[in-house]
């Protein structure tokens, strides 16, 4: 069996290369001219020629590009060559084109997972019900089969990379090694499978991309490894962005990449250990100042601006009043609210996920907390959102920005916040005498125990009690 067949579609890429006549090109003579100032333009323009580009004898341009050596193989080519046009104004016009096809084509190619490009010759080759029995693991030693399999990966030796040829010889692809690009990757479209449609999420992996090629070196973040990755090139990370990020931001874009990596390791059941967890960032622990609460003075002193706007009020009141995060409150529906037993719903639902595991939980609600949300959920079914302006993508920050906005009208501390609601009711919590466990669980924190683990939580009434005494 022959390898030319379909060696030009096996790979799934397609393009047009253009060989050269030695003997067109050397026998071709100049054309003829009297005239010096038609020299002198060519000879111009010869000079002015960029990279790739040479002129033939005829008088036409071709593009030239030697192809990398490590991708020789692959292509099937040392060198190749683009027609440009007939005129120096028509190659300058369709070189950058060509390039990019060119550039494009390098690019595709190497990064082919050599176990995808196994299969896709075995597609090309031998057929589509070959290809389904390897990639199913089924073909059984010395069918038919196996010997086609077999012939194949003679043709190709020399031809292809080894592991390619491995694969194709023994009819089982090999998995690919996990990489901390892979597991960015995965761990990219499992965050997308929520949110779609969130740019956020795609920017900060396309950094995290580049800042881990300029700390430890773009090939080895592409194909180095999991388990070969060390604590060094965790710390080497942190350090890199430490020269342009404040220590809390280095400290959220390492949490990125832990979550990436933990994430491939529990998908993927590896028994390796995740070198970005507690990396040490000297400035990034929290202080007092960074989780600074809202005083009751504070409370008073800001609480009527939101009086204007009635939607306004309602979340900052029901975030004071429960310690909840913004996200949770601008994403409640009809159904989470129940006015029965006067306590929330904190679930994930239509309009957003929980931040964690343990912020699934049911709390009090304050009589005021629950007036007002009576108001807003009146006449809306079950499943409508009760704050349907927030009930869109990116609809938390928008209530962020306007929550905010009527927050600094009388507190500019930049050290307060909304958020400085949440951690007064920790300290609320904590000064009325509430048991840390049940503070833990009104408030969504996770428990690293085993007991944490069982039963369904602490009794609403059990809260309330504690709850109470925050409100007075």
């Amino acid at each position: 069996m022959g390898f030319g067949p379909f060696f030009g579609t096996a790979f799934g890429t397609t393009w047009s290369v253009f060989a050269v006549n030695r003997q067109e090109v050397t026998n071709t003579p100049l054309a003829s001219s009297d005239d010096s100032s038609d020299i002198q333009s060519m000879e111009q323009d010869m000079a002015k020629l960029p990279p790739y580009v040479f002129r033939r004898p005829n008088g036409s341009y071709r593009y030239k590009r030697n192809v990398p050596k490590k991708l020789r193989p692959l292509i099937g080519k040392d060198t190749l060559y683009r027609q440009l046009g007939d005129s120096y104004a028509e190659a300058m016009q369709n070189l950058p084109k060509v390039h990019a096809q060119i550039e494009q084509l390098f690019h595709t190619e190497a990064q082919i997972p050599s176990n995808e490009r196994a299969l896709s010759i075995i597609r090309g080759a031998l057929g589509e019900e070959v290809a389904e029995q390897v990639l199913a693991g089924q073909v059984v030693e010395y069918s038919q089969e196996d010997y086609a399999l077999n012939d194949l990966a003679c043709d190709l030796a020399g031809k292809l990379p080894q592991d390619v040829v491995r694969q194709v010889y023994a009819g089982r692809l090999q998995a690919e090694a996990m990489t901390l690009q892979t597991a960015l990757g995965e761990y990219q479209e499992y965050k997308l499978e929520d949110d779609p449609d969130s740019r956020e999420t795609e920017q900060r992996v396309a950094r995290l991309r580049k800042d881990l090629a300029d700390a430890i070196g773009a090939q080895r973040v592409k194909s180095t490894p999991l388990t070969e990755i060390t604590r060094a090139d965790a710390n080497a990370l942190r350090d890199h962005l430490l020269t342009r990020m404040k220590p809390s931001s280095v400290k959220r874009y390492i949490t990125v990449v832990r979550a990436a990596v933990n994430y491939v390791i529990a998908e993927h059941t590896l028994n390796i250990p995740n070198v970005f967890n507690g990396v040490r960032i000297k400035g990034a622990t929290a202080t007092a100042e960074d989780r600074f609460p809202l005083s009751d003075a504070d409370l008073a002193a800001v609480l009527p601006n939101f009086t204007e706007d009635p939607v306004a009020y309602a979340i900052f009141v029901t975030l004071a009043d429960t310690g909840a995060r913004l996200a949770e409150i601008t994403g409640l529906e009809v159904e989470d609210v129940d006015l029965q037993k006067g306590c929330v719903h904190l679930r994930p639902n239509s309009i957003r996920r929980l931040k964690t595991k343990s912020s699934k939980r049911t709390i009090p609600l304050s009589p005021r907390a629950l007036e007002l949300l009576q108001q807003h959920r009146q006449g809306k079914e079950d499943g409508a959102p009760i704050f349907p302006d927030f009930a869109k993508r990116r609809g938390n920050d928008a209530a962020s920005s306007i929550m905010m906005k009527l927050f600094r009208k009388t507190i500019t501390d930049k050290r307060l916040s909304t958020h400085s609601l949440r951690h007064r009711m920790k300290d609320k919590l904590r000064n009325s005498g509430c048991p840390e466990a049940v503070s833990m669980a009104i408030l969504g924190h996770g428990a690293n125990t085993v007991a944490a683990n069982y039963g369904s939580g602490y009794a609403i009434e059990v809260m309330r009690v504690h709850m109470e005494k925050t409100w007075a």
